[in-house]
C-alpha cells in the first residue's frame, strides 16, 4: 500500500523530514537502516517504506 499524504498536515511535514535525512549526503548505512525499520515498526507492513523513502521529491 502506498503512503498517501495529501491533507495530512503535521504527520505529513513529519514523514517527509524523516524522508529528507534518510537521504542526507551524511545520513549513513545503519542510520537510514534504523529510519527504515522504526517506519515498517510504526506504520505497518502493509506500506512500502523503502518505495517512499526513495522518492526523488526527498532527495537533494
Amino acid at each position: 500500500m502506498e503512503i498517501d499524504l495529501k491533507d495530512v498536515g503535521l504527520p505529513r511535514q513529519c514523514l517527509e523530514l524523516v524522508a529528507r535525512v534518510y537521504n542526507h549526503p551524511n545520513s549513513n548505512k545503519h542510520t537510514q537502516d534504523f529510519i527504515r525499520f522504526e517506519l515498517q515498526r510504526v506504520l505497518g507492513r502493509e506500506y512500502n517504506i523503502k518505495e517512499f523513502l526513495n522518492d526523488r521529491r526527498y532527495k537533494p
